[in-house]
Formats: structure tokens, sequence, C-alpha cells
């Protein structure tokens, strides 16, 4: 038991051959970043959710509503931000639990993300196809129906969507042919995306209307609480930036190009959010959009049918590249996990021609189709958002432990800095096609035969991205009383002060947990200010303020990041809140969905991952690096004769 209890906890240690080295391509520069993120994230919610949520939740203070969802989307966003530019590997929130909260917990976040990418990619997919087929007023449907019939049982969709499935598999190939024609075609659609959104912007102003604002209900029919429960609805219209981390492995230069496109992403995702929403409810009255496609229906009242077909072909790239979006970082988890060794080995492998786990993109494919062609659209949406939002809270909590560890982990601002210096054909590794095929051991050969002069590439991309407390936590930081003491002094974070911060997120996380239990189960309570929901609400806010202080008094870690989030700790914790409420907020069925493919997962984490974890063999044989330190004789004890006998050599290597 203690041995299980041992594994579950395991954290991955990543030295700096382990973060340069890849089998993919990197070849996404922060064009090709920026437009995956906005073609996942810029989909159904601008031509569906924005009509939806201004006619029943905020009316024409939807605006605000996406203001604020876009304001906590961005804590989430620098979060994934610091962990990209620190941790450039694939698996996005996965990996960065890993590396810092144990194997357990990644596994379940990993598999959490696996299915919420299959949902999302199932629902656009269904929403795709319904578009259509309304489009042509339900030809396709009847179709199906009279042909080949209907699901009889009510945990099936009404009809088989050959549509869906037929569109995911098309999808699923695109994605497996490269990474750059996925992000090509994403790029393509994003842009045409773009231009029907200021197609729309421009000229839906010749038809504004103030009255629409300021005349009848004004511009808050619902109050502020419309607004608020408005920015609850409006947050999942910017979920899909995260697949910009998944991507890790496949960008040109992941600590640079990685925040800067998750930035300009959720930046573009807003501006188009709210000039869209602006427009509309300027245009008709909140309380006359139309309740299906309520965007394109907009122009047809005010006499402008061309703009309707125009807004509906928009509608549907939208959609196609959100779809992509949400496949395409489904097969880099799956093969990470895989790589680790928490999945079946095979889904791990790499096509040399393509650098693509080829088998998880094609599994991960069908399985998406499979979902689209018997669920409906509704039964998948309810499905949906949970493991994202645990990928944020976990992720948040992440980078707020990190900043207080007594050890480093990931990139440092140097490292990169002078990696990014060097010629292109010295860092083939992070900036070219795949390190794995160009270094592979000291003193090996690479592809074309030629030898490498004792490892001079390999020593240049070690010598510049290496940080020995990277590989390995000081141990004798951790075990020395003495020289913790003196850490703390100095204002260096030492085990103990780690122990504080620990305990005290694990206490933040009980107390948001009940906090958002009671604002949501007791919100009839919380509005009429019962005396014992106000007590509960005071006492949940202080402990909140003491545990916040007692992390900020601790000395945080004086590793230099490339982009490192500001504001901690008061930053991710506010993200962790705000995760954890609308977590709470999503419905039982969606709960007992998760704990059933939960379930699944932990067998396979259980008789197979925990024993083939690449960590626990990491662990079980002994590094070089700690085979060296027991061979290798210390200075007094080296013979004169040996020390001048290594002066040549050295002078040799230096020359070389």
């Amino acid at each position: 038991m203690a041995g299980i209890l041992r594994s579950l906890g395991r954290i991955k240690t990543l030295d700096s051959d382990k973060l340069v080295q890849t089998e993919l391509k990197r070849c996404l520069g922060i064009a090709d970043l920026t437009a995956i993120g906005v073609g996942s994230t810029l989909g159904a919610g601008i031509y569906v959710l924005a009509g939806q949520v201004a006619r029943e939740e905020a009316g024409p203070a939807i605006v605000l509503s996406f203001l604020i969802a876009a304001c906590v989307s961005l804590l989430s966003g620098i979060c994934y931000a610091e962990f990209g530019a620190r941790v450039p590997k694939t698996g996005s929130a996965y990996i960065y639990s890993y590396v810092t909260v144990g194997e357990f917990i990644a596994f379940v976040i990993g598999w959490s993300m696996i299915m919420d990418n299959i949902i999302a990619g199932a629902s656009v997919g269904k929403a795709w196809s319904q578009y259509l087929d309304s489009m042509l007023n339900f030809t396709i449907s009847n179709h199906i129906i009279d042909n080949v019939g209907t699901f009889k049982s009510s945990w099936f969709g009404d009809y088989p969507d050959f549509l869906a499935f037929s569109l995911l598999i098309v999808v699923t190939i695109i994605i497996a042919i490269g990474v750059r024609m996925s992000s090509f075609a994403m790029l393509f659609f994003t842009i045409l995306n773009l231009v029907v959104i200021g197609f729309i912007i421009v000229a839906g102003a010749f038809y504004v209307d103030g009255e629409n604002w300021t005349g009848g209900d004004g511009f808050f029919p619902y109050g502020a609480s419309g607004v608020f429960a408005g920015a609850a609805t409006c947050f999942y219209a910017f979920v899909g930036f995260d697949v910009i981390a998944t991507s890790g492995e496949e960008a040109k230069n992941p600590s640079r190009s990685i925040p800067i496109a998750i930035v300009l992403t959720l930046v573009i995702c807003l501006l188009a959010y709210i000039g869209v929403s602006a427009i509309m409810t300027l245009m008709v009255s909140y309380d006359n959009l139309a309740i299906f496609a309520p965007l394109a229906e907009v122009f047809q009242q005010k006499g402008m049918p061309v703009g309707k077909y125009i807004v509906a072909i928009g509608s549907l790239i939208g959609l196609t590249s959100s779809m992509m979006g949400s496949i395409f970082p489904l097969p880099r988890i799956i093969y990470a996990m895989a790589k680790d060794g928490l999945l079946f080995s095979f889904l791990a492998r790499v096509n040399p021609n393509t650098n693509i786990p080829v088998i998880a993109t094609i599994a991960a494919g069908v399985l998406t189709a499979i979902m689209a062609l018997i669920f409906d659209l509704e039964q998948l949406v309810q499905m949906m958002s949970i493991g994202t939002l645990m990928s944020y809270t976990l992720v948040a909590i992440s980078v707020l432990l990190l900043r207080y560890q007594p050890r480093d982990v990931g990139l440092s601002k140097e490292a990169v800095k002078q990696f990014a210096l060097r010629p292109l054909e010295e860092k083939t590794g992070l900036l070219g096609a795949s390190i794995s095929s160009k270094y592979t051991e000291s003193g090996g050969k690479t592809e074309d035969g030629a030898d490498q002069k004792d490892g001079a590439a390999t020593a240049a991309i070690s010598t510049a991205l290496d940080d020995p407390a990277t590989t390995k936590m000081d141990q004798s930081l951790l075990k020395n009383d003495s020289k913790e003491s003196k850490c703390s002094l100095c204002g260096s974070p030492s085990l103990q002060s780690y122990l504080y911060v620990v305990f005290a997120v694990v206490g933040l996380v009980v107390i948001f947990f009940s906090t958002s239990a009671l604002l949501i189960f007791g919100a009839d309570h919380v509005t009429t200010a019962s005396w014992w929901a106000m007590v509960l609400l005071c006492l949940f806010a202080t402990a909140v303020v003491c545990l916040v202080i007692v992390i900020d008094r601790q000395p945080q870690n004086k590793m230099e990041l490339y982009f490192s989030a500001p504001f901690v700790p008061y930053l991710p914790v506010i993200s962790v809140f705000f995760n954890i409420y609308l977590t709470l907020k999503l419905s039982l069925p969606t709960w007992v969905r998760f704990f059933v493919w939960l379930a699944i997962g932990l067998l396979i984490y259980f008789f197979y991952g925990i024993r083939h974890s690449t960590e626990k063999k990491d662990r079980s044989t002994p590094s070089t690096a700690e085979t060296a330190e027991i061979n290798v004789p210390s200075v007094s004890e080296s013979a004169p004769l040996e020390i001048e006998k290594a002066e040549p050599q050295a002078q040799q290597t230096k020359d070389q």
C-alpha cells in the first residue's frame, strides 16, 4: 500500500534533454498558434450563444457579460502562458500537473481532457450537421429517417447522423496528414471567419438603433444578476485557447510564442464577441432575437437576405474551425500520456514521414465521429466543460505551487535567450524538425551518417538549457534543517515554507468548494440574507484572507522565467475560485457521466499505467549522473599525475 501511494504521488522530472527532445515536428509560429487558438475558440459562441444569452439572461448588457467572462478566462490564460514558457511539452494541463502535483492527479486531468475534447468535437460536428440541415429545410435528416430509421432508446439521439460522422472523419484525415496541413487549414478557416465577422459589424452598423439600448427595459433588463449569469454562460465561449499549450512540442520557439498566442487569441475573441453582440442588440431589440440562428435572422428582419446567407456560411466556417480545434489537441494529449507509459504504448507511435502520432489521431477521430453519430447535441453539450474547468483549476494551482517550491522546474529566461541566439543549424532540436532525428546520444551519428564530434551538438544544447536544479530536487535542501532555516532567512524557499503553501492551498480549495456550494445551492438564503448564510460567508471570507496572507508571506522561487504570471499568489487564487464555482454549476447528469468515464480511466491506470509508467522505470534505474557522482573520485583523492593527464584533454576539447 505504501508503494502504491508513493506511485500515485510521484512527480515527473524534466531535465534539459527531456525538455527539448521530441519526435514531433517543430514548425508552428505565433501566427499558426494564434490561428489554432482563435479557430478553436471563435465558433458556435458568436453565432448562437451570443443571441441566446442576450435574449434570455443579460439583454444588451451582454457586452459586459463577455467582458467579465474574458477577464476570468484571461486569469487561466496567463497561468497557461507561464507554464507554456516554463515547460514547453505536449500535453498541456496533463504535463503541468505531472511535474507539480503528481502522477495520479495528472492522469485524471489528462483522461478528463480526452473526454472533453472528444465530446467538444462531436458536439460541434453535430451542430454543423444540424445547421446545414436546417438551411436545407431538414432534407438530410428526413431522408435518413425514411431510409435508415431512428434510435428507439432515450440514451441515443433521434437518428444516426451520418453527415456529422463523415465530416469528422474528413477532419481527422486532414489532421493526420501533418501539423502544417492542419495549421494551414485552421488559418484559412479562421481568416474567413474573421472576414464574416467584420462584415457583420460593418454592414450591421448601418442598421443600428440606439433606442434598442436606451428605450424599453433599458440596457440592464435583467439587472446586475443577469449580467453575471450571462458571464457564467459566456465563459464557455472562451474555452479552447488551451489547445495552444497542447502544441508545445510543435512550436518553433514555445517559450515566446505560446504566451503571445494565448493573449492574442483571447483579445481577438473578446473584440469579436463584443463587436458582434453590440451590433446585434443595436439592430434588433434583445427580446425579438430568434431562438435558432439569431444572428442570421437579424439581417433577415432588417430586409437584407444576402446578409443572412453570408452569416450562415460564416457559421459553418466558424464551426468547421472550432471542430478542427477540438480534435487537433486530442492525439497530442493521448501521445503524451502514452509516451509516459500511462496509456498503451502503441498510441505513442509517430509516423516518421508526417511526425504525427497517427494511431492516436485515427483512434481519437473515429471515437469522436461515433459519438456524433449516435448521440444528440443536447446530450453531448451536457457532458462538456467539466474536464476543461478541472484543467484550468489544476494549472492555476500548479503555477502557485511552483512559485514557492525550493527547486527550479523548466526553462529559465537566460536559458531560453541563449538558445534562441544560436544559429538554426545548432538549434534544430528546438526550432527545427525534430531533435530525436538529429541528436541522439553523445558521440553517436546523425541521419546523414556524420559523426558527432564528442557530442558537440548535444553539449551545446545542454549547456544552453541545462539547469541542474531542474533535474532533481536538491535532497540536501530537503533534509538539512539548518540549511532550511538559512534559506528562509535569506528569502529563498525551503521545504518548510513550501509545506506551508501546500497546506494553505489545500485549505483554499476546500473553502472554495464550500463557498461555491453555498452560493449555488443556498442562493435563496444568501439573497434573503439569512443569518446563518451570512455568518458562513464571513467565516469563509476571513479564512480565505488568512490563508492568502500565509502564502504571500512565504519566500518565492528566484528562478527568472521568460514569461511569468503577475500578481502571484492573488491571480491564481482568484482563478481557482471562479473555476471551482463554474464546475459546481454543472448539472448532475454531467457529473454522473464524468464519473463513469473516470471509472474506465482508473481501470486502465491501475491495471496498466501504474506498472508501465516511464517515471517508475527512471526511478528504478540509476541515472548516468548518479553513477558518475558515485564513481568519480574527489580532487583530494586524485593523483597529481591524473590531473596533469586531464589538462591536455581539456585543452583539446576547448580547441574543438
